[in-house]
């Protein structure tokens, strides 16, 4: 039997514990202690670990670590990213496209190590989004990102097919969209009026690219150059603050992905 440590040891605002509805508890310590006993051994090659039995003859098999953000000093709670955690997000992009790889194909390695670039990043504004006390996300805040999550990977009967394709658990995309959530909340408090775009901009890209709006009106042309301006300007600050927060903290990578 398989568990898989991505619904077994996370929490809602650590996301180190939490159990898996339906399955046996493991606590905090067990998680910690599970970290502890992976890091020593880790390399390039991906962590794995096997429990002892919980039934006689029957072994578990937990995921292998990702990478481990932080712990270093005292009372710093770690924040583990989980193989699982990097398959199920990989595979809700490629659902989300309307391939059929998200469901039984082999996931290309370029694709698993931009996702886990991509968790780092959001799980180290999550973090500093508890360091300055950002008020935590209401239940219609998750909500509207767990909506959101299901949308872009294809409506919310795809979703379903997927996590009992891959056995996971609706808690996994819930812890999803409140981490998600969080961290909307701290944009918002840190980036206002960043994505503002000057219609002398609008104007200027849409004459270098005239060719790819020949098609639409010049509103609708201008609606969306807008639009993708200003999605690229709050990319970039966004990029900014990863690349602060990550010299700052410490993030040890356990699966590289590296090509074949």
């Amino acid at each position: 039997m398989r568990i898989r440590a991505a619904k077994s040891i996370r929490s809602r605002t650590s996301d180190l514990v939490s159990a898996r509805r339906g399955d046996a508890l493991i606590t905090c310590v067990s998680a910690c202690a599970l970290v502890c006993a992976l890091l020593p051994t880790a390399g390039a090659e991906p962590v794995t670990a096997t429990t002892t039995a919980v039934e006689a003859g029957e072994a578990h098999t937990l995921d292998g670590l990702a990478a481990v953000l932080g712990g270093e000093k005292p009372l710093e709670p770690a924040r583990i990213i989980l193989q699982s955690d990097v398959e199920l997000r990989a595979r809700l992009l490629l659902l989300g496209r309307g391939s059929e790889r998200a469901l039984f194909g082999e996931l290309p390695r370029s694709l698993l190590r931009a996702t886990l670039a991509e968790l780092i990043g959001e799980h180290l504004i999550a973090i500093e989004a508890e360091r300055v006390r950002i008020a935590p996300p209401g239940a219609a805040d998750v909500q509207r990102e767990l909506e959101e999550i299901e949308r872009q990977a294809g409506g919310h009967r795809e979703v379903v097919r997927l996590l009992a394709w891959l056995e996971a658990s609706r808690v996994e995309l819930e812890v999803m969209a409140e981490r998600r959530a969080s961290i909307g909340a701290f944009l918002r408090a840190n980036l206002e009026g960043v994505n503002v775009v000057t219609e002398a901009e609008v104007d200027a890209r849409v004459r270098d690219d005239s060719a790819r709006f020949a098609a639409e009106t010049p509103m609708a042309a201008r609606a969306a150059m807008r639009a993708a301006l200003a999605k690229e300007a709050l990319r970039r600050h966004i990029d900014h603050w990863v690349r602060v927060l990550r010299a700052r903290t410490r993030v040890r990578i356990f699966a590289h992905y590296d090509s074949p």
